[in-house]
């Protein structure tokens, strides 16, 4: 903790709140025990429960439950000296720690603060305990997550570890395949190479010529594969209704370069497609499941699922949504309510880094980032991702997205077109009138200092939403939708009230005063393109506000007057 933000939290410890209170993930307080062997044991396990978290400071010579500072404040006798309290740590973990240690004088009195960074590699107490922080308290460490957490801090790489295999046990078809992948991935000079030096150039291969188990795992023989990672595997099945039966199966162990297109392929000949006409006349095609988000997530299934957990990478298609599971849960400190800003951290280091040679795959952690975006910009919901601890569950909804919100969205800005926390508010503001920073905040993923940023952004360079007047002076004001805005996303809007809005006011005052509008008209007074122009004139036909005068049969100088339910 920084020398200011504990002398802070001193000098609020004993004035009416316990310094229990004031305890958090990175910071606690001790009373000195009855021998100075009890203080050094109590003063290990709390520090090995620190380290083996996120860090933290324990401040000796404080009584937690007191709300009196004077009681509170109890001290450390001066027996205790500094080098006496790091070595008392220091023979009492395994491996040693030596702690940072500071003698702190408050209203007089003697404390000691023991800080440690966040660990290398795990701890334990004397008796070979390791605890971790979780919150407030201090939960057991056992290995199996001990090793979750060296394979998050990139200690621990099974996919570059020797397998046991050789160059002989490599399969031709797949390094011609991976040789194929790096010439269209502009990776010309490392195709040119003998297979070896290739191999060795992408790591694939230690230097005494063993093949690494990512080296298995792209190309090996299918039964060396077997062999050598017997948890290996994938299976896919599509069923025409979510409760029918599959009428498409398959299942196989081919080497993973091969699996990302057999399970890619499988998806993309059953999708269903429609055109769309755009503005300018671009012609788009929406499909139930984009390509790219289905390929992102089926390459994150197959690298950072444990292969040191039995199971397979399985598809379950419908037309109601498509599922992947992969083995093995999250890594170590991701969730699926951080997985879009948290710090890349692969499973399977290695891996990950020759598929993102070869362009298959982000590896700076931007492929969930693309998954989202791809089902956001076609108007459907983004991924949900569920870790049960020993598999982790990505699902894509089905049907064919909003055409509206797909024509909006390619109206945009690119830079906000492909801004995935502007699709995620907009997602947002499709279903609610107003947000704010603070619930906006757990939407991106972000702190809500930074979804103000994104909100301010879109209401000052994007010209996309506006303050309400009565928020706008608070530190976090309400923010909705422009009427430009709502206009131009029209029937991508789900709460809009059917009662006469704003922009239906200005569109009859208009005919008031003109007799009639037409769908140019409406382009004009709310800047928005021909479609969202057509969808608002239905929409007032629909109402009955509005009916087509004149024998004109289509096209957007067709007039359109008063109907039946016109205000009068």
């Amino acid at each position: 903790m920084e020398p200011e933000a504990l002398s802070a939290v001193l000098d609020a410890v004993g004035k009416g709140v316990p310094a229990d209170a004031l305890e958090s993930e990175t910071l606690d307080f001790k009373l000195v025990a009855d021998s100075p062997e009890a203080t050094f044991a109590l003063l290990a396990d709390t520090l090995v429960c620190f380290i083996n978290a996120q860090g933290g400071t324990v401040v000796l010579g404080v009584d937690d439950k007191a709300t009196v500072r004077a009681d509170a404040l109890r001290g450390v006798p001066t027996s205790y000296t500094l080098d006496g309290l790091r070595k008392g740590v220091f023979d009492r973990t395994s491996p040693p720690i030596t702690p940072f240690v500071v003698e702190r004088i408050v209203d007089g009195v003697r404390l000691v603060a023991l800080s440690v960074p966040r660990g290398v590699m795990p701890h334990s107490n004397a008796a070979g305990l390791a605890t971790r922080r979780l919150g407030k308290e201090c939960l057991a460490f056992p290995p199996s997550q001990q090793r979750e957490v060296m394979i998050a801090r990139g200690q621990i790489d099974w996919s570059a570890e020797a397998s046991g295999a050789g160059l002989e046990d490599l399969s031709a078809v797949e390094i011609a395949r991976l040789r194929d992948l790096l010439v269209a991935a502009g990776r010309d000079h490392l195709a040119a190479l003998s297979d070896r030096a290739m191999l060795e150039a992408l790591r694939l291969i230690t230097p005494d010529g063993g093949v690494t188990n990512a080296g298995v795992l792209l190309l090996a023989d299918e039964r060396v594969l077997r062999t050598v990672v017997p948890s290996y595997g994938y299976s896919y099945q599509f069923r025409p209704t979510l409760g029918s039966e599959a009428t498409g199966r398959s299942r196989g162990t081919r080497p993973l370069l091969a699996a990302l297109e057999v399970m890619s392929d499988a998806v993309a000949t059953r999708r269903e497609i429609h055109p769309l006409t755009i503005s300018g006349g671009v012609q788009l095609q929406l499909t139930d499941y984009p390509q790219d988000a289905v390929r992102e997530l089926i390459v994150n299934a197959f690298i950072h699922r444990s292969y040191e957990t039995s199971g397979t990478v399985d598809i379950e298609h419908s037309p109601e949504r498509l599922v992947i599971t992969s083995p093995g849960g999250l890594v170590a400190g991701v969730t699926p309510d951080n997985i879009l800003t948290h710090p890349s951290t692969p499973r399977n280091r290695l891996l990950t880094e020759a598929i993102s040679t070869l362009q298959l795959a982000e590896r700076t952690g931007q492929g969930i980032d693309r998954a989202y975006r791809e089902m956001l910009r076609v108007g459907k919901e983004p991924p949900s991702i569920e870790d049960s601890g020993t598999l982790v569950r990505a699902t894509l909804s089905g049907g064919i997205g909003n055409d509206a919100f797909v024509r909006f969205v390619g109206e945009l800005p690119a830079k906000a077109a492909r801004d995935v926390n502007v699709l995620l508010t907009l997602s947002h503001l499709r279903r609610d009138s107003a947000i704010d920073a603070l619930r906006l905040a757990a939407v991106i993923q972000r702190p809500p200092e930074e979804a103000q940023e994104v909100l301010m952004s879109m209401a000052e360079e994007h010209g996309l939403l506006e303050p309400s007047r009565r928020t706008a002076r608070k530190l976090f004001p309400t923010y909705r939708l422009r009427a430009e805005t709502v206009a131009a996303m029209s029937r991508a809007i789900t709460y809009r009230r059917r009662g006469v809005d704003g922009m239906d006011q200005k569109i009859i005052d208009h005919v008031r005063e003109y007799g009639f509008v037409t769908n140019r008209t409406l382009q004009r007074l709310f800047d928005i393109q021909v479609y969202a122009a057509r969808d608002m004139l239905n929409d007032l036909r629909a109402r009955r506000i509005l009916e087509k005068i004149g024998d004109a049969r289509g096209g957007t100088g067709v007039r359109y007057g008063p109907g039946p339910a016109f205000p009068r």
